[in-house]
């Protein structure tokens, strides 16, 4: 930026030196703003804000989880064909929380934190464990997410915060 301006300055004096200014007054030709005097980059705070906010949500997200008994959840059902309903909620190990929601049965697709305020509440009510059954843990899923019974295909992942895990898949 500084050599842009730096360079039109200059072809701006030397093209009125020899615009025949026989008058032999100064030429006023601005110069070049100090670095203090330089426009703040705008992109860095805007970039920091971002990183704030997101830092912030994440930290939110993360608290909420920490109220739960599972770190991880991941829901697909299938009700044929190519009319899925899938949300996750994944915490890997130094990475942030990631969310998303692709319910084909109702045209929404979300991501972020958009996803984690539509999953949150429904996470909430469950009341499951490593030992829950598959029928306990279909039907509590179905229920807190709002979904149908006629299902082709079923599958639930829960990692828990003590390391165990529950994984149901069940097929009509």
């Amino acid at each position: 930026m500084k050599r842009l301006l730096m360079t039109t300055v200059s072809v701006l004096a030397i093209g009125l030196a020899g615009c025949g200014n026989n008058t032999k007054e100064p030429v006023d030709v601005p110069t070049p703003l100090a670095p203090a005097e330089q426009p703040a980059d705008t992109n860095a705070s805007v970039e920091s804000t971002t990183t704030q906010t997101t830092d912030a949500t994440t930290d939110k997200m993360k608290a909420d989880m920490d109220k739960l008994s599972f770190k991880e959840i991941d829901v697909d059902v299938s009700y044929g064909k190519d009319i899925e309903y899938e949300a996750e909620i994944e915490q890997d190990n130094n990475e942030p929380l990631e969310a998303k929601v692709e319910d084909e049965l109702n045209s929404v697709h979300l991501k972020g934190q958009e996803a984690f305020d539509e999953l949150y509440p429904k996470i909430q009510q469950l009341q499951l464990t490593k030992d829950s059954t598959n029928e306990e843990a279909i039907d509590q899923v179905l229920k807190a997410f709002g979904l149908e019974s006629n299902y082709e295909k079923f599958e639930l992942e829960i990692h828990f915060n003590d390391g165990s895990k529950l994984d149901v898949e069940d097929r009509k």
